[in-house]
């Protein structure tokens, strides 16, 4: 699992408190770095280079706003996203300022736990799409040593054309996913209260809904992987020919890198679900281990 640093700039120990609490809760291997005031938090950025920065607005010594402004005039911080958290609601006004600032999303005090695991996790989804186009890019840069520079340039935009469609389709189906998911756990709630009858209406409904399957978004998806992956599926059937629709997804997501836990969000699934489905498709190739399956996918 990918290490990320989330940096918390805020000068409140109530807030922070609350804060940590929801990090990790939702993800214990998040490392966190505390700093109480816009300066310090520059400080901490420049040392330790957080892969996020959420940002309070109102702190002494330094504001949130100034802070931000100067973290994007360093080369050093200036690609790191920032949120920034405030307690202003309907300001439109100050809200574009945040974001003129160069803050990527903001957030709302008192905290909404969803809403602010989901703008967090959006904007780490786009930083491991980042680490994985530049492991791919070093991959590119090989093939490009025989063409001429017209060449080169074509290839380099029509790759970024592509994997800049395969992450929003990506961005998009976990984002259904999320707030399909939300929508379930609501009806759900509502069993405990509901009459014999009207928990089996309720029951056959959340189960229709789990097998929504955004058709149409995974047709995108899949069109937009197979350009960035050429011939993958076509080889992976040559390999193994009886794979069922959710095995050969499977495949793509570990082939995008994606963990077991994005993988269970996505479909709907337990990660234990997903483990096992892992080990069938391990049995199947004959491998031992998640490594060699993986480089077996990387080669196809």
């Amino acid at each position: 699992m990918n290490e990320y640093q989330i940096l918390i700039v805020d000068d409140d120990p109530k807030q922070l408190k609350i804060l940590t609490g929801h990090l990790i809760e939702y993800n214990p291997d998040y490392k966190l770095l505390i700093a109480t005031n816009g300066k310090a938090g520059i400080e901490v950025a420049l040392k330790n280079r957080p892969d996020l920065i959420l940002m309070d607005w109102e702190m002494p010594v330094m504001n949130g706003l100034d802070a931000i402004r100067q973290l994007k005039s360093l080369d050093e911080t200036m690609s790191i996203p920032i949120i920034m958290i405030t307690g202003t609601h309907g300001e439109t006004e100050k809200l574009r300022e945040a974001l003129d600032a160069g803050a990527i999303d903001f957030v709302n005090k008192p905290y909404n736990s969803v809403e602010l695991i989901s703008r967090i996790r959006t904007q780490i989804r786009q930083i491991e799409t980042y680490r994985k186009s530049t492991a791919q890019q070093e991959i590119i840069n090989k093939q490009e040593k025989n063409l001429d520079e017209k060449e080169k340039e074509l290839l380099r935009s029509q790759l970024d054309h592509q994997q800049k469609q395969l992450t929003m389709q990506t961005v998009n189906i976990v984002q259904n996913s999320e707030l399909l998911q939300s929508v379930i756990n609501e009806i759900r709630s509502i069993l405990p209260f509901t009459a014999a009858e009207g928990k089996s209406i309720i029951s056959s409904l959340v189960s229709r809904l789990n097998d929504k399957s955004n058709d149409h978004l995974w047709d995108e998806f899949e069109m937009c992987f197979e350009k960035v992956h050429h011939n993958f599926y076509k080889n992976l059937n040559e390999k193994l020919p009886d794979l069922s629709v959710r095995e050969k997804r499977l495949c793509a997501f570990l082939r995008m890198n994606m963990n077991t836990k994005e993988i269970a969000a996505i479909t709907f699934q337990s990660p234990n679900a997903i483990d096992v489905a892992k080990h069938r498709l391990r049995k199947k190739v004959g491998l031992d281990n998640d490594e060699g399956f993986l480089t077996f996918l990387m080669e196809l």
